[in-house]
């Protein structure tokens, strides 16, 4: 595990490179200040929904290629003054491709939670982790967020923000 906000390469040789993302104050409060964070109250089994995707790695190389394309992107985005809802794009995009590569990385209900939290004024989200449960980070504008919380009411919204430690950036749960 590697705490804070960081670039992670997995290399060909199986080792790993790690460099910290570096953004200005402002640009993380705009970033905390448009993401939310639901316990869907999904469990599940990490390590099968892995399996299932590395399972069909040769055949999702396209939603792969994409995926990573879209890191380079988004921190671009993050490190310029562009506007901050290109990432709630791409969060939406992601979500897409990750859901393509293996059925297990959603449900039906994962999938209303999220069309619900879309109609309700989110650009964009994914689920944390391998898929199949656990925690859905959603962007969202500042001023559509109690409409979202709403329509989302039967989940637990976690409070979160970005705590800085250098050049890092961590989150923590607790406000």
């Amino acid at each position: 595990a590697h705490g804070g906000f960081n670039y992670i390469e997995f290399k060909q040789d199986k080792t790993i490179n790690v460099t910290p993302v570096n953004l200005s104050s402002n640009r993380q409060l705009e970033l905390e200040s448009h993401l939310m964070l639901f316990f869907t109250g999904f469990s599940r089994i990490a390590s099968e929904v892995a399996k299932s995707k590395i399972a069909n790695l040769e055949t999702k190389k396209s939603e792969l290629q994409r995926i990573r394309a879209q890191v380079n992107e988004a921190l671009e985005l993050l490190q310029s003054s562009s506007d901050i809802r290109g990432i709630g794009e791409m969060l939406h995009q992601t979500w897409q491709y990750k859901r393509a590569l293996s059925a297990k990385v959603s449900t039906e209900a994962i999938d209303s939670i999220y069309t619900q939290a879309r109609a309700a004024g989110a650009i964009g989200g994914k689920i944390l982790g391998a898929g199949g449960g656990g925690v859905l980070l959603l962007f969202v504008e500042p001023e559509k967020q109690l409409t979202v919380r709403k329509a989302l009411s039967e989940l637990v919204c976690v409070p979160f923000r970005f705590e800085s430690t250098g050049s890092q950036i961590g989150y923590y749960q607790g406000l």
